[in-house]
């Protein structure tokens, strides 16, 4: 049977791409998708989400609407790719009544979701707040794949990743809760590397969701590729969708991981123990490396 996955968005770009994987792999059923702040704010991720899905042929994946800003402070602005407005048609997909956070309550507190994956590839907001108000969901969730952190140094700044540090107290109570969770972060999505040449395989698919994930792509290696030593684009989400659909694309490691709170350099860094300390619990599988061509043909199969 197809492994169900629940994907926490904040649609820019890259995840775009990452539920035209989710949702036309055939070991992948895409229950839900829970757009977020994040890269843009939430008007616009919710925007990019319905537009997506209706030109990827996935009307039928429901979607609720999630937290508008982080726990606390101000909303962390994207910038580059990640802010781009879908150049797609304007969306009639209306998104559900019900709130995500209380989507995720009710989702898996009712037990349907004991072996449904939870995929957050944005901050970590909703989860965090469905944690808070129901702490049992930390028995229901069987495991989290998230895109998200980095153990050696950052994107955003020197030492935090995008989405922990766009709202890092929420990454805090995710990683702290005692769910079991693989975190591919920037060591391996950096290894991705798609380049033009690896665009036109898509292209001749043919498929509406193909069309769409090639434009996307082309976006993303245009903007990346005006970076000095360049040679593509990195996608990140998809790395995450793809480590669902066959978990050995990705090397792992146990490791312990703590998200810094206080630091004035350090905010949103994910803090590895890469040492294996013992008074240190792992609570983390961590994403060391991936296998860049089984990637491509992973993504190539998603959307035939």
């Amino acid at each position: 049977m197809p492994q169900k996955i629940i994907m926490d968005v904040d649609t820019g770009s890259d995840d775009a791409v990452a539920m035209l994987m989710a949702g036309h792999h055939p070991n992948i059923e895409l229950v839900a998708v829970l757009p977020v702040h994040g890269n843009a704010p939430l008007k616009l991720t919710l925007e990019n989400t319905l537009k997506l899905l209706s030109v990827g042929e996935l009307e039928h994946v429901s979607v609720y609407v999630g937290a508008s800003a982080p726990l606390i402070g101000p909303i962390l602005a994207g910038d580059g790719d990640q802010i781009v407005r879908m150049p797609f048609p304007e969306s009639k997909i209306q998104p559900q009544e019900k709130h995500a956070v209380n989507y995720l309550i009710d989702y898996y507190m009712s037990g349907e979701g004991d072996e449904t994956i939870y995929m957050p590839i944005g901050p970590l907001t909703n989860l965090a707040l469905a944690l808070r108000i129901e702490p049992e969901l930390v028995k229901r969730i069987p495991r989290i794949v998230t895109m998200g952190g980095a153990y050696l140094g950052g994107n955003k700044t020197p030492s935090a990743e995008f989405n922990i540090l766009a709202d890092p107290e929420a990454a805090h109570i995710v990683y702290s809760a005692g769910i079991p969770i693989t975190m591919t972060g920037l060591e391996v999505t950096d290894k991705a590397v798609i380049k033009k040449s690896d665009i036109e395989p898509i292209r001749e698919i043919g498929t509406p969701w193909a069309d769409a994930a090639a434009e996307i792509i082309t976006i993303i290696v245009d903007i990346h590729m005006k970076f000095p030593g360049r040679t593509g684009g990195i996608v990140y989400d998809a790395c995450t969708v793809a480590a669902v659909i066959d978990p050995s694309v990705i090397q792992t490691q146990p490791m312990h991981i703590d998200i810094e709170l206080g630091g004035k350099y350090t905010r949103g860094r994910t803090v590895a123990d890469t040492r294996g300390r013992k008074n240190m619990p792992v609570n983390v599988d961590v994403g060391t490396n991936i296998d860049r061509e089984k990637f491509l043909k992973i993504l190539y199969e998603s959307v035939k």
